[in-house]
């Protein structure tokens, strides 16, 4: 009995010693377990959460690309700033502080002296985009932090302000190009990151890392900063002579389709935001060449021309009689000229812009026919302008389109367009390719081209002969048989418009008209094409050959001589204009017109009267033989 006990006892001690050794090897194996899980399964996520424990970070903004025209000069470029931080827990000196950053950063030392002395945040942002030397010279104090930003500079201030656009004091692309292509010029950006105890104060002689930004690729764009430059000047002036509501132009090169310069006025320096009035900024910021949409008049009979000469439905030679009104559905329609043009061809009809000649063509082409061809040029469309909010114009449903709707749409009334609508427009009858216009060319980086643009270059459905007559009469349009040239030995072709605005009722607003010129050169085979608009001129002269004609005159005529191109005709080269122009306001229209054709000077006319009221161009104004001046009656 007592061996049994015994046994048992040996028995029991050595199970007890298997149990705890069982126990402790599986206690050891979870805690294996457990190390292998934090470790490996999920170690990458605690380092993360160890790392924002021990580590302070300062962002590090990347640089942002830049934006080059045609020629490499740079048009929107960055430099480095500085963000300011405070971290009041290190600040030795908070009164001194306080008092620096009011001095040097123009805050207020209430709410300077507040961020220094709260010590609940790990870090306060006192400042963004804070240059070098000042930002140097506040490091000199315990508890100031710098992360390196950037700064957009634009060097040409206010030129090409609603193409390039403008950023946010972040760097974030807001409008333009600068919108449109932000996920290439932004960039990533970096860190610098500091050791710090668990109250968030920096550790001494700890590690500090760095993790560098990556800077955005650069834009190469079609533009010309000579041609804007041009341009912008010009409208600059007939904003300001004509009292106008606002002004805008386009040049295009009508073979590739890039847009060499964009323009609106108003605008504002891209290196002065007007951020503290949303409303002023977002008017002057929206780019009204592709976003509103206007009345073409005169110059949407380019499309009726080609239409109808390519269906073969009339020539150069046709007569047609103009009596000043036509009645089409019941209801008349006036031509501009109201005593009507009488007895005229189809050249001369393009040439005097006789309303009721285009009706007629309208007509004849018919309701499909004439959408057709709208749809061909690229009517009703957005172009595909690589630029946000393009419109797409408004044209009537073809559905709900009556004869008397089709008789407007064939002189440029009761259709709406943009201005870069028009001109590609232009572009694809007067060349007979439909390219995109578009302002990027290429994106780079580190000087190695990361995508180049390239826009098919397709073949519209015109015929060569369609092709060379619009031409000559563009040409035929602008010049004249005697010795009156646009822009003497340059071949240039040409169309103007006028047209009334309506208000918000879609009634005519009264007095209210968009003036606007569309040149093409050389005019048998255009490179460029460039479209004028003068939106409410409001002193008294509204025409668009007397408005924006002479607009677009004195940008082609810059535009030859600064980019040297040499004249095809040197026999015209002497001819300067030296017909004064006289006074003829209160004679009659009968002495008026005898004698201004006596001098050499074709008239044409507007208004039931007998007595001129008014003329244009005003007395004193020098004049070519053969050009036409107007004169309007009471």
């Amino acid at each position: 009995m007592k061996k049994f006990k015994t046994f048992y006892n040996i028995y029991s001690i050595q199970k007890r010693f298997i149990a705890t050794i069982l126990i402790i090897v599986i206690l050891f194996f979870a805690l294996l377990v457990r190390v292998f899980y934090l470790q490996i399964i999920d170690g990458k996520k605690l380092q993360v959460l160890a790392a924002e424990e021990w580590l302070r970070d300062l962002p590090l903004s990347s640089k942002r690309g830049e934006i080059y025209d045609s020629s490499g000069v740079s048009l929107a470029s960055t430099i480095t700033t500085y963000d300011v931080y405070v971290r009041a827990r290190n600040v030795t000196e908070p009164a001194k502080l306080a008092s620096k950053i009011s001095e040097l950063l123009q805050v207020d030392y209430e709410v300077a002296y507040a961020k220094v002395t709260n010590k609940s945040l790990s870090e306060i942002l006192i400042k963004m985009q804070v240059d070098e030397d000042t930002a140097l010279d506040l490091t000199e104090f315990d508890g100031i932090y710098l992360s390196q930003n950037v700064s957009r500079v634009y060097p040409y201030s206010n030129l090409f302000t609603q193409v390039l656009g403008y950023c946010t004091i972040d760097n974030i692309g807001q409008a333009g190009l600068e919108s449109y292509y932000d996920k290439y010029l932004k960039g990533v950006d970096g860190k610098s990151l500091t050791q710090t105890n668990a109250q968030g104060k920096e550790i001494d002689n700890s590690l500090s890392y760095y993790i560098p930004s990556v800077a955005g690729a650069d834009l190469y764009t079609t533009l010309d900063v000579q041609m804007q430059s041009i341009l912008e000047k010009e409208l600059m002036i007939a904003y300001q002579e004509h009292n106008a509501k606002s002004v805008s132009g386009i040049i295009l090169d009508a073979q590739t389709g890039g847009i060499k310069a964009m323009s609106n006025l108003p605008s504002f320096d891209l290196n002065n935001v007007p951020r503290d009035d949303v409303k002023k900024l977002q008017e002057m910021t929206k780019n009204t060449t592709i976003v509103d949409v206007y009345e073409p008049g005169s110059t949407f009979k380019l499309i009726t021309l080609a239409a109808a000469l390519n269906e073969g439905l009339t020539n150069i030679d046709e007569k047609f009689y103009c009596t000043g009104r036509c009645t089409v559905d019941g209801e008349t329609i006036k031509c501009w000229k109201t005593v009507g043009h009488g007895s005229l061809t189809l050249l001369d009809a393009f040439k005097n812009s006789c309303n009721c000649v285009f009706v007629q063509l309208a007509l004849r082409l018919g309701v499909d026919k004439y959408y057709d061809y709208m749809s061909r040029f690229g009517l009703g469309e957005k172009t595909g302008v690589d630029i946000s909010s393009e419109s797409s114009g408004i044209i009537m449903s073809k559905d709900s389109v009556r004869n008397v709707d089709l008789a407007r749409i064939g002189f440029g009334h009761a259709i709406a367009v943009t201005e870069l609508q028009m001109v590609s427009v232009y572009a694809k009858i007067t060349t007979g390719y439909d390219i995109t216009p578009h302002l990027l060319s290429n994106i780079s980086s580190d000087e190695k081209v990361l995508y180049s643009q390239n826009y098919a270059k397709n073949k519209i459905n015109l015929s060569d002969e369609t092709i060379k007559t619009i031409n000559m009469m563009l040409s035929n349009n602008i010049n004249s048989d005697g010795e009156y040239t646009f822009i003497a030995g340059y071949n240039v072709g040409g169309k103007t418009g006028t047209a009334q605005k309506y208000d918000e009722n879609g009634q005519i607003a009264t007095g209210k008209y968009i003036s606007s010129f569309i040149g093409t050169y050389p005019a048998n085979n255009p490179k460029y094409i460039i479209i004028i608009c003068v939106n409410e001129p409001s002193n008294g002269v509204y025409y668009g050959g007397v408005v924006a004609k002479p607009v677009g005159q004195k940008v082609l005529k810059s535009i030859f001589e600064t980019k040297s191109f040499y004249p095809t005709d040197l026999t015209q080269i002497d001819n300067q204009p030296n017909i004064e122009m006289p006074y003829v306001v209160g004679m009659s229209l009968a002495d008026a017109c005898a004698s201004l054709k006596k001098l050499g000077l074709d008239v044409l006319f507007d208004g039931d009267g007998e007595i001129v009221i008014e003329q244009l161009p005003p007395e004193g104004t020098l004049l070519y033989l053969g050009e036409i001046v107007y004169l309007i009656t009471n």
